[in-house]
């Protein structure tokens, strides 16, 4: 579906906002949006996105997980339903329902800060260090995975990141080994994320 600043239901409220109080460069750029035709809103809501990652409005529900090797901004309670009934049977067919619980989420924006990039997908674990906690710096309860909501609806390529993370929690880094975890849970599911089944 194809919005504009005033029906879309992720941004319309930080557009408003930002418009009416923001500062400077923001607020012009969200009087942009709002008088941008439906043509020109589309190129720009994927900015839009990562601004409201950055400069939430005050009633955002948006949150920032930072550790020493990552930070993460996504939305609390934001829960993609069709990933998460992808990682139970996942868990179920590929890991015999060895991983623990784990929130999936969607994530506004992800950034591995020892390595440039822009991550689809990552894996965050309660244990994760951070050595200079923030103001308002929290612990995660229990591990999540995070997606990119680039990828929102584009299946199967949602599920090839899921399960991409879903081996991290037994292989940690990429390599050799790493290759050889994803091959084997590609293998039990015959390799159906990339060939479009399911």
């Amino acid at each position: 579906m194809l919005y504009s600043a005033d029906n879309d239901p992720e941004l319309r409220d930080w557009v408003n906002f930002q418009s009416e109080s923001g500062n400077g460069f923001i607020r012009s750029i969200a009087a942009l949006a709002k008088a941008a035709s439906l043509a020109e809103y589309q190129p720009l809501r994927q900015t839009l996105i990562m601004l409201r990652a950055q400069h939430p409005e005050p009633s955002s529900t948006m949150r920032t997980l930072t550790t020493d090797g990552y930070r993460v901004t996504y939305n609390e309670p934001d829960g993609p339903d069709e990933v998460v009934s992808a990682f139970n049977r996942f868990n179920a067919i590929i890991f015999d329902n060895e991983l623990p619980e784990t929130t999936i989420r969607w994530s506004y924006s992800i950034q591995n800060l020892r390595a440039p990039g822009a991550p689809l997908g990552l894996l965050a674990l309660p244990e994760d260090s951070i050595s200079h906690p923030l103001v308002d710096q929290f612990r995660l309860k229990i591990p999540h995975i995070f997606i990119s909501q680039r990828l929102k609806g584009l299946s199967p390529i949602d599920q090839w990141v899921l399960i991409h993370e879903m081996c991290h929690f037994r292989v940690p880094c990429h390599g050799p080994e790493f290759i050889e975890e994803l091959k084997c849970a590609l293998d039990k599911i015959q390799w159906s994320v990339l060939l479009g089944g399911s």
